[in-house]
């Protein structure tokens, strides 16, 4: 994708040399009370599409598409205009690759977690910032330097986690500023070349224990009958906005979806299932409805849960998609769940369970060419490892993280490391947090 950014404060122009596309669009900065305004080149609504901008003495004149012909749409006074922002995206050189090619291309990955999927339940987007927002837990907003970073260190693709119900309307529409706050963010890694993951994060998940709100987002048949029509209208939002990008932006539709008990592993009740998989069919079915590089681009659903046991593995119905080979299937591993804290080092018996993990996901999906990824992995459990633990769990955490990528560069699986190896203050003066860590995954992926 190339994107092209100009600054002006007055201009004759017929936009049909600029070769619009949707979600080209321009911004028009004035003195005036309530003259401030965004224009589309392409794809809004009536009017909204503007064709010709015409400098007419001391006025700016804007001719609506379609209905030049009927005169002058908008007019402004030149003098009080102070810029003129275009903001033109284009395909660029869009490759179509089957989703097992482009899980195969992610090489290393992390997760940019605790940012732009933070909530917090006392904000609004009318009182407070999008920095407010990500800010809320702990971690300071992203910057393109910190992707830079990732990408001069080997890194080759992001999970970018996002979460949506603050920033909507009760009908799904999504504000701007959140919109293009994350669009941002998604540049800093399609611009390095990067792959990135785009998800729909903590829409989804475990309610908070004091029940201050609860995740719109079930694996519940009723929910999904509830909610399909605001879910397919967000992801159409989503897909809308980027759906120029290239094949570096790849689409996750929902992150550890539970039931509403709020069940990890596997659902109380197999009907959970239908909710789930309803879900996971209009996400493919909202992305592929936009058109544009959305018609091939590969797209993932997850697991129950994102869980990788037998049941939750055989009840996953994967989408019925209009092209073929451009679903992956995401699951996430932090077993054996508290080893770090039993064990103390990661052995045979922990290699193992991955090992099976593994041997399920290809009996199911990776033989049948359907290509898997690990969207999260990590230290986790009753103990967490960070840089104030000791030089043998860090180890053991190194030690973790190699096999795994060992073992899923093998089957061809991607991996996507949850945060710790790059977090807090680290992130914004540019060094690991885990070193030990990142120095052994980089050398077991290129063994």
């Amino acid at each position: 994708m190339k994107r092209l950014i100009l600054s002006l404060t007055a201009l004759i122009l017929s936009l049909t040399t600029l070769g619009q596309q949707a979600g080209d669009k321009f911004v028009i900065k004035t003195t005036e009370a309530g003259k401030n305004a965004e224009w589309n080149l392409e794809g809004g609504d009536v009017f909204s599409d503007i064709s010709i901008i015409k400098h007419n003495g001391d006025k700016l004149e804007l001719f609506a598409k379609g209905y030049e012909d009927a005169g002058v749409w908008a007019t402004y006074d030149i003098n009080k205009i102070e810029s003129i922002t275009f903001s033109v995206f284009h395909k660029g050189d869009y490759q179509e690759e089957s989703a097992a090619q482009a899980v195969k291309n992610m090489g290393l990955g992390t997760c940019f977690g605790n940012c732009l999927d933070a909530v917090d339940i006392n904000k609004t987007m009318e009182k407070n910032s999008v920095t407010d927002f990500e800010k809320c837990w702990g971690q300071e907003p992203t910057t393109k330097p910190m992707v830079d970073f990732l990408k001069k260190n080997g890194f080759n693709s992001v999970r970018i986690a996002v979460t949506w119900f603050q920033h909507m309307k009760k009908d799904g529409t999504v504000d701007e500023a959140w919109m293009n706050r994350v669009q941002e963010v998604v540049d800093y890694v399609i611009d390095n070349g990067m792959y990135c993951i785009l998800n729909v994060h903590h829409d989804t998940g475990a309610d908070p224990t004091d029940k201050s709100y609860t995740h719109w987002i079930k694996a519940d048949l009723d929910n999904y009958n509830a909610n399909k029509t605001k879910f397919e209208h967000l992801w159409t939002q989503i897909a809308n906005r980027f759906k120029n990008y290239d094949q570096h932006l790849v689409f996750e539709g929902y992150n550890e979806m539970l039931d509403a008990d709020n069940t990890w592993n596997a659902p109380k009740s197999a009907s959970s299932y239908k909710g789930l998989n309803g879900y996971a069919q209009s996400f493919v079915n909202a992305v592929r409805a936009t058109g544009g590089n959305n018609e091939t681009r590969n797209l993932i659903v997850n697991t129950y849960a994102a869980a990788c046991g037998n049941e939750v593995l055989n009840n996953l119905t994967i989408p019925t998609d209009k092209v073929i080979g451009h679903i992956a299937v995401e699951v996430h591993t932090y077993a054996p769940w508290d080893w770090f804290a039993t064990k103390g080092a990661w052995d045979t018996s922990c290699s193992n369970e991955i090992k099976n993990m593994f041997t399920r996901l290809n009996n199911k999906f990776i033989s049948k060419g359907i290509p898997c990824i690990i969207g999260e992995y990590g230290t986790h459990g009753s103990t967490q490892v960070s840089k104030k633990s000791t030089a043998s769990q860090i180890q053991a955490a190194a030690d973790q993280a190699a096999d795994i990528v060992k073992q899923a560069k093998a089957y061809g699986v991607a991996t996507f490391y949850w945060m710790s190896i790059f977090e807090g203050t680290d992130r914004t003066v540019l060094q690991w947090t885990l070193p030990t860590v990142v120095e052994a995954m980089q050398k077991a992926y290129k063994q």
